[in-house]
């Protein structure tokens, strides 16, 4: 039994050491974060079919816009690397993915052809692994100071793959009926637009937690 509480002390230890070293770097670094997702809703607005359809040039701008967006984004998680090894994949997949969407948006390489598809079907890949490493690399660190909020990043995950998977889905229901498959896309872009906010909402949690953690001899201090 006293092997046991010593174990348990010197693991509450080790937690303690890792929240401190930790938390400083997590709460600069995903504030920050959290204020460049807002610019990043702005263009996937842009980007839209029926906005960019009306107006071409917030087209353009929305992808200019997603693609710096994008590259400040990997720079960003690249700095929470030693926080959780999941930041340094989902940085490095959110560099890829910006320089190839950059690639992209060259007059050369009109969308549509083979060329644009070819270079398409990598970002798409990479924004999804991009995706998966950011969400669990934040539920990683807060599992230490905040499981409740660690399995919320999980099952919002789970949310997100599976509207995306809905969209090939209403794709083939498109086929069988244009109006059903209309109102199934409607339906899913509202769901992808709601995840969207909820994970603004989360990343601001997630920041607010760590801001507001206390290292271990602070606390010593303030008892």
């Amino acid at each position: 039994m006293p092997q046991n509480r010593l174990w348990a002390v010197e693991a509450e230890r080790e937690r303690r050491a890792r929240l401190d070293r930790n938390a400083p770097v997590l709460a600069k670094w995903l504030w920050l974060l959290f204020w460049l997702v807002i610019p990043s809703v702005f263009s996937n607005i842009l980007t839209m079919d029926t906005v960019a359809g009306a107006f071409p040039t917030a087209g353009v701008v929305g992808n200019v816009l997603a693609f710096l967006i994008s590259l400040a984004y990997g720079v960003l998680l690249w700095q929470l690397r030693e926080a959780a090894g999941r930041y340094r994949t989902a940085a490095l997949c959110y560099l890829a993915g910006g320089i190839i969407s950059g690639v992209l948006l060259l007059p050369a390489i009109p969308e549509g052809n083979w060329l644009w598809w070819l270079l398409s079907l990598p970002v798409m890949v990479l924004e999804l692994c991009a995706a998966y490493q950011e969400f669990y690399a934040h539920a990683e660190v807060l599992e230490e100071l905040d499981p409740e909020l660690a399995g919320k990043w999980r099952l919002l995950w789970k949310w997100w793959i599976g509207l995306l998977l809905g969209l090939f889905g209403c794709i083939f229901l498109a086929l069988i009926s244009a109006i059903l498959g209309l109102l199934a896309m409607l339906a899913d872009a509202i769901g992808l637009l709601v995840v969207g906010i909820v994970k603004l909402v989360y990343l601001y949690r997630t920041a607010k937690r760590f801001r507001e953690y206390q290292p271990a001899a602070l606390q010593k201090e303030v008892l």
